[in-house]
Parts: C-alpha cells; sequence; structure tokens
C-alpha cells in the first residue's frame, strides 16, 4: 500500500471528531458516569465482610457465572472485586454496541449514502476514511478507558490499587477497540451497513454463547474466545495485562486486514456480494407490509433464530443450576425424590425470572429497529415511492407497527421456547413449557408498552427516535444490575417491566397487564395521530 492511500488521513480523524462530538461525548460521557457511580455505590452497598462474603456466593453459582463471567481469584474477596466481577462483562457488552454503532455507519454508511464518493473525489486517500475513524474510535476508547481508572481512584473502593484500575480502566478501553476493529473488518466483506450492523452482532452473539458455556463448563477454554479475555484480567487479584496486549494485538491484524480488503475492492462493493433480487416481484409482495417483511426478513430472521440459540444455551445449563444434590447429596434422604425434584424447579425459576428481562429487552430491539424505519426510511427518501402511491400514512404507520410487534413477541417466544428445548436436553425430568409460557405471557404487556412508545415518538418526534433504544437499554441495566447494586425500588418502576411480579416465580398480575395494555393503546393512537397530521422530511 502507498503512503499515499493515507493522504489526510489526520485531517479526516480531526473533521470526524467535530462532526461526531455530540455522540461520541454522549457515549463516553454515560459510560464514565455510569461506571464511576456504581463504583461509588458499592462503597456503602458492601462496606462489611459478611455482606461481600453473601455476594460472592451469589456471584459464584452458575447462572451469575452466565450472566457475569467467572469471578477471579480466591477469598477472602474484597469491595473491589466484587465490583470487578460484577461490572466488566456488561461494560465490555456496552462497548461492543458503542463501537459497532460509531464504525459502521462512519465506514460503510458514508458508502451507502454516497458521502464517502463525494469525499474521494478530492485529493483524499483510498484509505483514509477507514483509518480515520479507527483512529477516531481508538483515541475514545483510550481516554473512555483512562476516565474509567480515574473513576477507580476516586472511588477508593475497598481492595483496589493503582495497577488494578488501570488495568481494568483500560483493558475495557482495549476491548471496545477490539470490537470496533472486528466490526471494520466486517463492514469490507459485506456490501450494505445493515448485512455489516446483522454480521457484526452475529459474531458477537456467537463469542458471548462461547463465553458464557465455557464460563460454566471450561473456565481454561474461555482464554480461545476474544469476548472473554476480558475475565481473564483478574483485576486485583493478579492484575493480569496478557489479555490487553493480545486484544490489542487482534485489533492491529484485523485493521491491517480491513485496510487491506479496503483497498482491493470498490467503493460500494463487499468480498460477500448482495444476491441479486428476482427479475419478478413474489405474487405475496402486494403491498406495505409484505414490502416491510421483505426488507427485514434477513434482521427478522437473526433474531429469531438468535434468540433460540440464546435460550437454548442457557437452558442447556439448567442442569447444574437446579440440582441441590450436587452440594447436599443427604437431602434427598432427608425431604424424599419428590421434594428435591420440586426445589430444583424453584432454582431454575428463579433464574428464568431473571433471565425474562434479558429476553424481554433483547425482543425489543428489532421491534423497535423495524418501527423505526418510519424515520430512517423517510429521512433516506426510501419512502417517498410508497407516499406517491395511493397508500395512506395511517395504512403504513399500521403495517410498520404490526410488523414490529409480531417480530419482538415471536423472538420473545423463540427464547422461551430455546430455553425449553434446552433444559429437556440436558434434564431427566424437565421444566414443562406452561413455565416459560408463563414468563411470556407476563411479559407481552411491558414489551407493547415500549414498542407503542417507539411508535408515539415516531409519530411526533422522529429526531428522538433513538430514545426508544435508550429506554429499552436503562430497562435492561436496571433489571440486570437493580438488586445487585441495591437501586431503589422507584427506580426499576420508571420501565413497564418494574411492575412484573417475579414471573415465573410468581403469578402474572392480571390488573397490571391490562393498565399496561391500556397505556399501549393510548400511545398507538398518539403515534397514529402525529403521524397523520405532521410533514414528512424529504431526502432532497
Amino acid at each position: 500500500m502507498e503512503n499515499r492511500n493515507f493522504h489526510q488521513t489526520w485531517f479526516l480523524t480531526r473533521f470526524s471528531l467535530k462532526r461526531d462530538w455530540l455522540k461520541l461525548a454522549l457515549w463516553s460521557i454515560t459510560l464514565i458516569v455510569l461506571f464511576a457511580a456504581v463504583a461509588a455505590k458499592f462503597t456503602t452497598i458492601y462496606d462489611t465482610q459478611a455482606s461481600i462474603d453473601e455476594i460472592v456466593k451469589t456471584l459464584k453459582s452458575p447462572s451469575m457465572v452466565s450472566l457475569f463471567g467467572k469471578l477471579s481469584g480466591s477469598a477472602p474477596y474484597s469491595t473491589a472485586d466484587v465490583f470487578a466481577g460484577e461490572m466488566t462483562v456488561f461494560m465490555a457488552m456496552m462497548a461492543a454496541i458503542m463501537n459497532f454503532s460509531i464504525i459502521i455507519k462512519n465506514t460503510r454508511g458514508e458508502e451507502d449514502s454516497g458521502l464517502l464518493e463525494i469525499i474521494q473525489s478530492h485529493s483524499v486517500g483510498k484509505l483514509s476514511n477507514l483509518s480515520s475513524s479507527l483512529i477516531e474510535l481508538f483515541i475514545i476508547n483510550l481516554l473512555i478507558g483512562f476516565f474509567y481508572a480515574l473513576g477507580l481512584q476516586f472511588a477508593n473502593l475497598t481492595g483496589t490499587d493503582t495497577n488494578g484500575n488501570f488495568l481494568l480502566g483500560l483493558g475495557l478501553g482495549a476491548a471496545g477497540f477490539m470490537f470496533a476493529a472486528i466490526a471494520a473488518f466486517l463492514a469490507q466483506l459485506v456490501d450494505n451497513s445493515r448485512s455489516a450492523t446483522i454480521l457484526s452482532y452475529i459474531v458477537f452473539g456467537i463469542m458471548y454463547i462461547a463465553r458464557m458455556s465455557t464460563d460454566v463448563s471450561n473456565p481454561k477454554a474461555t482464554w480461545f474466545i476474544p469476548f472473554g479475555w476480558v475475565e481473564k484480567f483478574s483485576t486485583y487479584q493478579e492484575n493480569n495485562w496478557l489479555p490487553v496486549f493480545l486484544m490489542l494485538g487482534l485489533s492491529l491484524i484485523l485493521s491491517i486486514a480491513a485496510l487491506w480488503i479496503n483497498d482491493h475492492r470498490d467503493i460500494g462493493s463487499g468480498i460477500i456480494a448482495t444476491r441479486p433480487g428476482r427479475a419478478k416481484a413474489s405474487a405475496f409482495l402486494r403491498g406495505p407490509l409484505s414490502l416491510f417483511w421483505r426488507l427485514h426478513r434477513t434482521t427478522i430472521i437473526v433474531w429469531v433464530i438468535g434468540l433460540l440459540i440464546l435460550g437454548f444455551t442457557y437452558g442447556s445449563i439448567f442442569n447444574t443450576i437446579g440440582d441441590i444434590l450436587k452440594t447436599n447429596p443427604a437431602m434427598e434422604k432427608l425431604i424424599g425424590a419428590t421434594a428435591v425434584h420440586k426445589a430444583n424447579i424453584l432454582i431454575i425459576k428463579h433464574f428464568v425470572a431473571i433471565l425474562m428481562i434479558v429476553f424481554g429487552v433483547l425482543a425489543l430491539f428489532p421491534g423497535i429497529q423495524i418501527i423505526n424505519y418510519l424515520k430512517s426510511g423517510e429521512s433516506k427518501g426510501y419512502l417517498e415511492l410508497i407516499h406517491s402511491k395511493p397508500v395512506s400514512r395511517d395504512y403504513l404507520f399500521t403495517s410498520v407497527l404490526v410488523l414490529g410487534i409480531l417480530t419482538s413477541l415471536i423472538a420473545l417466544f423463540a427464547g422461551m421456547l430455546g430455553l425449553q428445548l434446552g433444559g429437556a436436553s440436558v434434564m431427566k425430568h424437565p421444566v414443562a413449557m406452561s413455565v416459560f409460557l408463563h414468563g411470556f405471557y407476563a411479559y407481552i404487556s411491558p414489551v407493547l408498552v415500549i414498542l407503542a412508545l417507539s411508535a408515539c415518538i415516531v409519530g411526533w418526534l422522529p429526531k428522538f427516535a433513538v430514545f426508544g433504544y435508550l429506554y429499552t437499554g436503562f430497562a435492561l441495566f436496571v433489571g440486570y444490575f437493580g438488586k445487585l447494586i441495591d437501586l431503589p425500588k422507584w427506580v426499576a418502576k420508571i420501565t413497564p417491566f418494574g411492575y412484573i411480579p417475579n414471573v415465573p416465580v410468581g403469578k402474572i398480575d392480571m390488573g397490571t397487564m391490562w393498565w399496561q395494555l391500556g397505556i399501549a393503546l393510548i400511545l398507538i393512537i398518539l403515534g397514529y395521530i402525529g403521524y397523520h397530521i405532521r410533514d414528512l422530511k424529504s431526502a432532497n
């Protein structure tokens, strides 16, 4: 590669930082404040050795290991060890989401919009745009990691040390850049940003499932999974910097590979070409609903199959979670085989209750993405062709809303089905499907409320359509960490998920379900009104 290929790289880097400053600032501030605030909270939650020992027992259970990763080191544990054990995997997941969204938009997204072609019509190197995007995210991840470390220094958790603070902070920064490099490489393989996003999350999902499985069954094998390297820091125990260098090494390799592919391909093309469409439309392609299904078909299938596989993977550890005889072999003689089985099922139900918020939130993302197409498709001018036909706005709104709702509910059901099938594959007496359906029915109403809220926002304030994702992410954080970090009960009530009882351990609250469905209906009606009367944005 000639040096001319990188001409004006630093100029484009400065330009990108200036253009993306608000987005980068919001992401950075959110992550840094979240990280530091939780660290500060831990100083009051786990301030005694007894409270630390109690939470360590929870974190070492197979169900918590599958969610948060394996707690490194050995007793006696400190507040800092608990913090690192709870936050490392979660913050790495947040870093993946941030870096995927930014790198794909700034590379493949600019090719889709035609902006890159305009940029390269000037005296700009062919590899300058990709290089500047990678440099931009390297800088941002480094700064975020540095401020993570400073936050830990000021939080002054019991058991921390400067080496461990900077290892955890900069290690999470390195993990973020590794995800940016992964997405940048995958974006060169396909020829559009949607496929790049889907492929990136597929790879991430595979790594997450592999990490979860090896953590429970064979922790040493986690070394073979890049996402699992964040667990190998052994923060505040051994303070192992090797995973950081492994992540940086992999990032360098993938960045070079991405640059090489970018240098040898044309703008708008990829290694994996999009399959040409049919010469004639399908007999089923007869209206907006079938058109939107065709446009989002791949996304829907990937999410449904992905949640099915994730559910199956979690279900496959039910035999480990729900086996009290492993910890107390005399239990069967004391209370009998039937009582032991009921106790095992109850343990699994509690685990499923924890998983319900995860599956409920994950099922929302494809539904929100489809509903938000009313905004993204409108901004890009794709919907102008439909608006030019005798198709009413109400019909268009209904088509997107129906498809979004069905997608989220089917994805949620797929997760429940996966849990049952995974459990049935490893248990002699598997949990009945009715238990999982109980959870599915309970979570229909909160899912509909958030989808309806997204539809209402798109109808009235499409510029703020991203709020649906942010609200959903907040619901995941509260449900995921609420009890572990002792959040006030009123915080959980900010989202509709906070009103759902501990299902399937408890019973469905029909009163809660009906008033949530009522709120969803009101929000949908408001969304209809807003979309019907507001001006439509033209791409021209």
